[in-house]
């Protein structure tokens, strides 16, 4: 039956060669089985799913042990003269003495914390303490006593915004608002702080006869601001309120709202002391003053970090999940690089701050009895940063992966297929081959492909990995060197999209500068092409003349340039045509900037031309050939002339080969035929140098729309290179050295990869088509 046939195919897809085993040909299926057991072998070599992983060895430090809080913490919560019946009732939980480990205690110390620092209101009159759990708060008013405003003479005050205009720039705005309550009056606007002086409030809280205020400066002279009336009155003599929470008033009352971990006025609000790290803080310090003492730093932190973790289940969760990533920590080469090339990674960066709210408990304050202060090895680390996945590494190891893959994949299919096809043979009595015969067929079949196998495996990842990589790159929202080392997304052709929407976004600016670096680089192609193709035409006509004496002599006069290193003559001309260099120098010196002075197009404002006479505009003080920003047609001529020398001895060089290898009986034949010297050059010479030359033609064509060397060593792209609303392109810069400046110096590696692709697209069908066209390509 069929239906066998396609069992035994689909074996084959399981298991590499297991159909060829059903088909009873032992040599094939261990030929195809080699190779799925080395792909079975690099994925678990690679991988690590015998292995436990933990989310917490991304953090640094290590952990102190479970000994440490055994013979330490609690024999000094013991044995110092302090029995405290919250830590003899946890032993009773867990079991007694001797189930302490570090992940229970630290679940206790969380526990003892957030216990004795509950969310709370106090009434700062009264020092009454309400927990905020149950508290009626509605109708409360918040307090902003941390603020700078503006005051016009009519003493209202304003607040400063930022509004996003259409064109994506911000504008400042001031609001009238309120002085401590912060209530807008959307109907008094002011575009401008003209006449407004400057009124700050500082946070401080003073109290005088029973009445609280904030304290302020306006325009440099002390007031204070009744909290509950928000009257402005002159600085008098008062007594400092000690607040740290932010305030509210309810019902004529004012409430300091305590939460720790709150960043309130730039500070974050504190965990306080309780006995249990009291006692934790003096373990410490006799832990650290034994010299074998192994505990530094980072090791601390990583403590402060989990009991901070176990305060906050939900961001002890998350760090859990994100950074005990399956695909991630423990799949091998291919798994993971499917994963990574459709995900890009999913964790991202984070940089964990908020256990420095647990400082005073942990390390202390002044008022402490135990202090960490005086050792600098404990004092913890106010950032955490933990690096997430990498989007540019995963790529990278993900095309290894997926390429690998399809390579070996080839003998997957190869395995099903022959499956197949014995197994229909044997079903219809057909011939079938044994295994050495059917090797050695394979062999002789398919000769070129075998030894062209190794190079194209060398060249999938050498050549063919690097190029998908910088493809795929335009379809993501990578940008700036810090997302060389975060994760990004993928964007789809939402970058494409961009170059068409001139509104918004980064069409704004990149979108309107590719139309107008495209137009520029079509036009630089075909100038740069033509003028040095049929000025080399034209001088090897000339050095073909019988009439011309010294030939040899010329042509080797003439062929210099092309001798000379491009970019030395790049940067010679650079240097030459500067606006301080020596042809300005030496036109100065014969009396050319007088003739130019007196038509109008040097040492004029540019702002005092019109009409025609701005195209004709040279420079201020001098003839600026590559950096003149007012003419840019001007420069970009200038460069094409330029370029002329640069490129049309090659031409020469060649067509004389050309010229020299046509026939010259069809120029006797033209003479017998009465043709002039005109029309034998454009019926016969050109005609057949074209035939010649014209695959090289397109391909200088294709050459000099990438050509980044003229471009970047003589103008640098300029003038007007840099501006961001231009998208850093400047008047001369071509498709290649925009993308050049994108990535190496403003790090916009999307959007030039978006621009390779695009190049890529219109040079190759451009090429393609007219290669196809030419004469050379349809006799081939």
């Amino acid at each position: 039956m069929k239906a066998i046939s396609i069992i035994k195919a689909i074996a084959s897809g399981i298991i590499w060669g297991l159909g060829q085993l059903l088909n009873g040909q032992f040599l094939k299926a261990l030929f195809f089985f080699v190779f799925f057991a080395s792909l079975i072998t690099i994925e678990l070599a690679s991988s690590s799913y015998f292995k436990e992983t933990d989310p917490y060895d991304k953090m640094l430090g290590k952990d102190l042990g479970d000994l440490w809080y055994i013979n330490g913490f609690y024999a000094e919560y013991q044995f110092d003269n302090i029995n405290y019946q919250p830590f003899e009732d946890f032993l009773v939980t867990i079991g007694g003495f001797e189930n302490i480990t570090e992940e229970l205690f630290i679940e206790f110390m969380a526990k003892d914390l957030k216990e004795n620092n509950p969310l709370t209101y106090k009434n700062i009159a009264t020092s009454e303490v309400f927990l905020a759990d149950g508290f009626e708060d509605e109708g409360k008013v918040h307090i902003f006593r941390r603020q700078t405003l503006h005051k016009d003479l009519d003493n209202n005050y304003y607040v400063e915004r930022d509004v996003t205009q259409l064109d994506g720039s911000n504008k400042k705005e001031y609001v009238q608002t309120t002085v401590l309550t912060g209530v807008l009056n959307e109907n008094n606007i002011l575009y401008s702080k003209e006449g407004l002086t400057t009124f700050v409030k500082n946070g401080e809280i003073y109290r005088n006869s029973g009445i609280y205020y904030v304290r302020a400066s306006d325009n440099g002279i002390n007031v204070l601001i009744n909290i509950l009336t928000e009257e402005v009155v002159p600085n008098v003599a008062s007594t400092r309120v000690q607040v740290v929470g932010p305030l509210y008033v309810l019902n004529n009352q004012i409430f300091e709202y305590f939460e720790p971990g709150l960043i309130y006025n730039s500070a974050r609000l504190q965990y306080k002391e309780t006995p249990l790290f009291i006692s934790f803080r003096h373990a410490m310090l006799n832990t650290y003053s034994f010299s074998w003492n192994q505990y530094n730093q980072s090791d601390f932190t990583r403590l402060m970090v989990k009991v901070y973790f176990h305060l906050n289940p939900d961001i002890k969760e998350a760090f859990e999940r994100d950074f005990n990533n399956f695909y991630f920590d423990r799949a091998g080469v291919f798994i993971r690089g499917y994963w990574a090339v459709t995900t890009l990674g999913t964790t991202y960066r984070v940089n964990y701050t908020g256990h420095m709210a647990l400082y005073d408990a942990m390390v202390g304050n002044q008022s402490s009895q135990y202090t960490l202060f005086n050792l600098p090895q404990v004092q913890p680390l106010e950032q955490i940063p933990i690096r997430g996945h990498v989007s540019t590494m995963l790529l990278l190891e993900g095309l290894i992966g997926v390429i690998g893959s399809l390579l070996l994949s080839i003998f997957m299919f190869w395995s099903i297929s022959d499956a197949y096809k014995v197994s229909e043979a044997k079903r219809l009595n057909e011939k079938v081959l044994d295994d050495v015969k059917y090797f050695r067929d394979v062999y002789e079949r398919s000769f070129e492909y075998i030894i062209l196998f190794p190079a194209i495996v060398v060249l999938a990842f050498i050549s063919i990995m690097p190029i998908v990589f910088g493809f795929v790159m335009a379809f993501t929202n990578i940008s700036g060197n810090a997302s060389m080392v975060d994760t990004f997304d993928w964007v789809g052709l939402k970058n494409f999209f961009a170059l068409f929407n001139f509104a918004s976004g980064l069409g704004s600016s990149f979108g309107q500068a590719f139309w107008r670096v495209l137009g520029w680089t079509i036009i630089w192609a075909i100038l740069s092409t033509f003028t040095v193709f049929f000025g080399g035409f034209f001088q090897a006509l000339i050095l073909n003349s019988e009439s011309v004496v010294f030939r040899k002599f010329w042509r080797t006069i003439l062929i210099l340039p092309w001798a000379i290193p491009a970019l030395l003559s790049q940067m010679v001309f650079s240097v030459m045509f500067n606006e301080f260099g020596f042809i300005n120098a030496l036109l100065q010196d014969i009396g050319i900037y007088d003739v130019l002075i007196n038509f109008g197009m040097l040492k004029v404002p540019f702002d005092s031309l019109t009409g025609l006479a701005k195209f004709f505009y040279l420079g201020q003080d001098n003839i600026q050939w590559f950096t003149n920003p007012f003419n840019p047609t001007f420069v970009r001529t200038a460069l094409v002339v330029v370029n002329i020398w640069l490129g049309f001895p090659y031409f020469m060089a060649l067509m004389t080969g050309v010229m020299t290898a046509i026939d010259q009986t069809l120029y006797e034949a033209a003479d017998i035929d009465g043709a002039n010297r005109f029309q034998k050059i454009f019926q016969i010479t050109m005609p057949l140098v074209l035939y010649s030359t014209a695959p090289i033609l397109i391909m200088t064509f294709s050459g000099n729309f990438n050509n980044f060397g003229v471009i970047y060593f003589i103008t640098g792209g300029g003038p007007n290179a840099g501006v961001a609303s231009r998208g850093f392109a400047g008047d001369t810069d071509i498709l290649i050295s925009w993308m050049y400046k994108l990535t190496v110096d403003y790090s916009i590696y999307n959007m030039a990869s978006v621009f390779s692709v695009l190049i890529f697209l219109f040079v190759g069908s451009i090429t393609a088509w007219n290669l196809s066209r030419t004469r050379a390509f349809m006799e081939d």
